[in-house]
């Protein structure tokens, strides 16, 4: 009989935060299945009140139609509110497969008691993707960057009175970021150009010129994080070597009266992951989000005496951007285990005090919360995120979750599979094994160049533990990993067969070398960097899951998406095409599942059906499923 699955409220993600130019305001895009709806959020309460009051805004009476609830409004939509309440939406103009498709579409919005009333729509030719951004001041004008292609961006001007969009400029490359130098003259933004490097860019608006600003080098990836327009000081970030770990930027300050920038030894000599949010009212503090571990933490850095004071808060996961307005309220991004994605506010930050902003639709009552545990390593301890209670170690189903990369983490936040996982039953462990950020350098480095390698050591030497601690009379655990940690998942599960109930494999890649071949430009960049593919002797046949994978006896189970950029289904068809060779029975020995998703939706089984194949395969690890290869 098969095991029926956990009745769950929908899995609700909130995400595209965005605030207005004076700070009363906050929108945000918040998905449910296949339902997303606009978010828009009063940051002006009065202090008997609990929190920022927040509507749900229904676009059934926008334009063009395409969105689930009859008007715009997708995952690929972003918003922006304006000093007086009224909402832009704007809508790129791309088809489900990336494609180009017309003209995108900016609409602005009054929400009223029925949801948001159109007032005025413009067409937006050549608009793969786009952002809003508010313009400071009084005036109730926006820009938007519209990105064309891969090769230019276009910034537009957006007034509400306006029945036309005002072309500013025209920029090679692709823009990004968005932080103003003063009050509504000069923008800085992130520019992606050829090599697909980072830098900081300077626009004139009213010159309609541009400019770079702050670049450190051609092999660095240097961006402009905050600006004070009160007190001139300025936030920057950059990737060259420095005392953070590798991957995490150094953060320099150009402070108020000019001069060159500066790298402060104490905001850049620490173990956490440091990255600048925002300045306050008066420039003199500046706002950052520490990771340290796999949880975060907000601090409060002092410019005049390089003091950093962390601020005290409930544990999890935070987000740019953030706002900290004159009143000294902050407001951020925030996620737990146990709490899906909100908008939470920190009263002051010293002394602090914290209002998460809950709304009924999130089923809180319903989400199982984890503990963070440390767990043996080869190396030395490995943190793990921990779903399944104390008795976690003994339940009769364990899935051990091998996040992607590398230069990634586990993080202490919602994490909906988990969810529905442990609410299935399941215990889950979550391990950050060596390669895994937010743990310092040392931790990180051994995987660099070494993919397979000692983050799969950890990954085995974890296993051998749980499974020799659950004895005989409970199944092995199963492995599951998406993107990268399912290449480490099916690694796993060749190099030791025997550790293993079941193998789940959420848009894997065969081989570094592989991968190389088949990606496009950026991820090639990007293995070519972090990998080695110049070894190809007999004792890497263990680093290859196609040399490899004639020693897998446990049931499989492959899914990827055919709109997958960042991974080519083609990684998962040949793993599928060896299996045959190898004389492996499809839907007896494994599995082999294709869905119209891309990357983001397989690795974190958005789909109610890939959720679905997944939990059942976990609760029944050891007996293949036949799956419908459309995903029906």
């Amino acid at each position: 009989m098969t095991a029926a699955l956990p009745d769950l409220p929908p899995v609700p993600s909130r995400f595209g935060f965005a605030f207005s130019a004076d700070g009363r305001w906050a929108t945000c895009l918040r998905s449910a299945q296949d339902s997303v709806v606009l978010e828009r959020w009063d940051l002006t309460w009065p202090a008997v009140n609990p929190g920022p009051s927040l509507r749900t805004l229904d676009d059934a009476a926008l334009p063009d139609g395409a969105g689930p609830g009859g008007g715009i409004i997708d995952r690929r939509c972003g918003a922006l509110p304006l000093n007086d309440g009224r909402v832009l939406v704007v809508r790129p103009a791309v088809g489900d497969h990336g494609e180009p498709a017309g003209h995108g579409t900016l609409v602005l919005a009054e929400p009223t008691s029925a949801g948001l009333r159109p007032v005025r729509s413009w067409p937006v030719p050549e608009m793969l993707a786009g952002f809003l951004l508010a313009s400071p001041g009084q005036a109730q004008t926006a820009l938007l960057v519209a990105v064309e292609d891969e090769r230019h961006s276009r910034i537009w001007r957006v007034s509400p009175s306006s029945p036309v969009l005002e072309p500013v400029l025209r920029i090679p490359g692709v823009l990004s970021g968005g932080v103003w130098a003063d009050e509504g003259r000069t923008l800085a933004l992130d520019h992606d150009g050829a090599g697909h490097r980072t830098e900081g860019i300077l626009v004139d608006l009213r010159e309609r010129t541009w400019q770079r600003f702050w670049s450190v080098s051609d092999t660095t990836g240097d961006r402009i994080a905050a600006y004070s327009p009160r007190s001139g000081a300025l936030a920057v970030t950059t990737t060259t070597p420095g005392a953070q770990q590798r991957g995490a930027p150094q953060i320099g300050l150009r402070l108020p009266g000019g001069g060159p920038v500066r790298f402060p030894e104490n905001l850049n000599r620490s173990a956490a992951y440091r990255t600048p949010l925002a300045f306050d009212a008066s420039g003199e503090r500046l706002l950052v989000r520490e990771i340290a571990g796999a949880a975060a933490r907000l601090a409060v850095y002092a410019t005049g005496d390089d003091r950093i004071t962390p601020v005290p808060g409930p544990p999890g996961m935070l987000w740019p951007p953030a706002h900290w307005g004159g009143d000294g309220r902050v407001h951020v991004r925030f996620s737990a285990p146990h709490q899906p994605p909100t908008l939470a506010t920190v009263r002051r930050p010293a002394p602090s005090g914290w209002d998460l902003a809950a709304h009924p639709s999130d089923g809180a009552a319903a989400w199982r919360g984890a503990e963070l545990v440390e767990l043996s390593g080869p190396a030395g301890p490995i943190e793990a995120i921990v779903y399944g209670g104390p008795g976690w170690r003994t339940r009769p189903r364990l899935v051990l979750a091998l996040h992607g990369g590398p230069l990634s983490a586990w993080r202490y936040e919602f994490e909906p599979l988990f969810q529905y996982l442990a609410a299935a039953g399941a215990a889950v462990v979550a391990p950050n094994y060596r390669g895994s950020t937010g743990y310092g350098d040392a931790h990180l480095r051994p995987v660099i160049g070494d993919w397979g390698g000692p983050d799969l050591d950890d990954v085995v030497h974890v296993a051998d533990a749980l499974a020799e601690g659950r004895g005989t009379a409970l199944p092995r655990p199963v492995v599951l990993g998406g993107s990268y940690g399912a290449f480490l998942a099916l690694l796993a599960a060749c190099r030791r067969p025997d550790l293993w109930s079941g193998c789940v494999a959420l848009a894997p890649f065969t081989s570094a070398a592989g991968l190389h071949r088949t990606a496009n430009g950026a991820v090639r960049d990007r293995v070519s960097r972090l990998s080695r593919l110049d070894a190809h002797d007999e004792q890497d046949a263990g680093r290859d899951v196609l040399r490899a994978c004639d020693a897998l006896t446990a049931p499989l189970l492959v899914a990827h998406g055919v709109r997958d950029e960042a991974v080519p289904v083609e990684q998962s068809r040949a793993l599928r095409r060896r299996l045959l060779e190898l004389g492996r029975t499809e839907g007896v020995d494994f599995d082999y599942l294709e869905t119209a998703g891309d990357h983001h939706e397989v690795v974190q089984a958005w789909s109610p059906v890939l959720r679905e194949a997944v939990v059942r395969f976990c609760l029944t690890a050891g007996r293949a499923l036949a799956l419908d290869k459309e995903g029906r």
